[in-house]
């Protein structure tokens, strides 16, 4: 049965800078990978004058692109890619959480032999922690909790303390990670970003339930 992990990213560049070596490896290895965006972005840091002028809607159009295109780097089919297009720092809210549990139920519906990739808990960023408890949430209530591994990835900074999965990059992925990631071109400026982006190491830990 063919293993397919699904990345929860509570933005659209979170993916690729959490984990793009191991969406790379994984696409490579016969692994299926799924990307759902929960948010859309709206509230991000625009450069070059991007945000002159351009309405949250138009905004979140720039981040849905920039998406796309990360997406198409990485290699990963766009009928694997799902945007919940919630509000961007309104994943919390309850009609919101409500709203994107439903799908996220949905979607682990969808496949079978699972691991599941989120942002790690306790986290001071409201979307990043709403992503972690929506999909906590709605693998235990689909009641298959011991079925679908959930591991946690960090932003910005790797996992602190002993890592379950830990994934190397060549020289050769990390130019690839780099490249998927600059088409983030709205987000450039954020400099802890390109650096999170140079890691050559990938650590995950399992959320122990």
């Amino acid at each position: 049965m063919v293993l397919t992990r699904i990345f929860f990213a509570p933005h659209e560049d979170d993916a690729v800078l959490s984990s793009g070596g191991l969406i790379l490896h994984s696409l490579e290895n016969g692994i299926n990978v799924v990307i759902v965006y929960m948010t859309d972005g709206s509230a991000c840091y625009l450069v070059n004058n991007m945000d002159v002028g351009k309405t949250l809607e138009e905004i979140a159009k720039i981040r849905k692109t920039e998406a796309l295109q990360c997406c198409e780097v990485l290699c990963v089919p766009f009928s694997n890619i799902q945007f919940l297009e919630i509000p961007d720092q309104h994943l919390n809210e309850p009609q919101h959480f409500a709203s994107a549990l439903d799908i996220v139920k949905i979607i682990l519906n969808s496949y079978s032999n699972i691991e599941a990739f989120v942002p790690v808990a306790k986290n001071p960023h409201p979307d990043h922690q709403a992503t972690h408890d929506i999909v906590v949430k709605a693998v235990e209530e689909l009641g298959i909790r011991r079925e679908i591994p959930i591991y946690q990835y960090g932003l910005h900074r790797s996992i602190r303390g002993k890592a379950d999965l830990k994934f190397k990059l060549t020289p050769e992925m990390v130019k690839k990670k780099i490249e998927a990631y600059n088409c983030h071109r709205s987000q450039k400026f954020i400099k802890v970003n390109d650096i999170a982006a140079q890691n050559d190491e990938e650590r995950f830990k399992l959320l122990k339930r």
